[in-house]
């Protein structure tokens, strides 16, 4: 949850426990059965070896991790109001930072980092051949949420999710939505940089709900979500 950077109060999440189920979302076991022959018997009293008979057989099976997902096909921006604020949630601005931040006049998407409110990410994800055939799907509808550590246990988020919130003015929103143009293996490295590190809700941290949706929208979609002027402390952005 975003607040502004001027603000006195400070709020971090102590949970940095790593998500540690990405894996099940990305990856997948598969298991095959390898044929291998016997090596004929060299007898003492023969010239020759023994020939190996078609029986003559042993099966070891074995087993490997491969990717499940092919792509991202879309990113849906969704956000919540300032829960907060109870009652008078409804009339807290989720617009107006962004129109004081001029985003639009610089060409970003996504939320201002320091509106208030909740930004949280869908994603809609083609499975490649395999993951599709067991399935008996071939695709998929993830929720993303960074920030839920008090709530969860660990500061992301994923679940499986089939609706989208719809475009109103109070309560969960989709703001807007992106065709997806990143890879399946570029959101896992991308999932797997957030896991594990501290949310911070101010602002000039650039570590709060709106900095993960701007960088989802940058690594994922063929808009920008921020400036590199915009991360000056992304070095410092690693996993504790």
């Amino acid at each position: 949850m975003g607040q502004s950077p001027s603000s006195g109060s400070i709020e971090t999440s102590a949970s940095c426990k790593p998500h540690e189920k990405i894996d099940d979302y990305f990856l997948q076991r598969v298991t095959s059965r390898v044929l291998q022959r016997v090596p004929p018997v060299q007898s003492p009293f023969s010239l020759s070896p023994s020939c190996p008979s078609p029986g003559d057989q042993t099966q070891e099976i074995q087993s490997h991790m491969v990717e499940r997902v092919k792509g991202v096909t879309k990113v849906y921006w969704c956000s919540q109001p300032l829960n907060e604020l109870g009652a008078f949630k409804v009339l807290s601005p989720r617009w107006l930072p962004r129109r004081l931040a001029w985003r639009q006049s610089r060409e970003l998407e996504g939320p201002a980092t320091w509106e208030l409110g909740h930004s949280y990410a869908i994603v809609d994800v083609e499975l490649l051949p395999e993951a599709a055939k067991l399935s008996g799907q071939s695709s998929e509808r993830y929720r993303l949420n960074w920030g839920a550590g008090r709530r969860v246990g660990t500061n992301l988020a994923i679940e499986r999710q089939d609706h989208v919130p719809e475009s109103k003015i109070m309560g969960d929103r989709l703001e807007k939505v992106y065709p997806g143009t990143c890879t399946g293996k570029e959101l896992h490295n991308f999932l797997k940089k957030w896991d594990g590190s501290t949310y911070d809700a101010n602002a000039a941290n650039n570590r709060n709900c709106h900095h993960f949706m701007q960088e989802l929208i940058h690594a994922c979609t063929r808009h920008a979500g921020h400036e590199d002027a915009d991360r000056p402390e992304e070095k410092d952005f690693l996993p504790t």
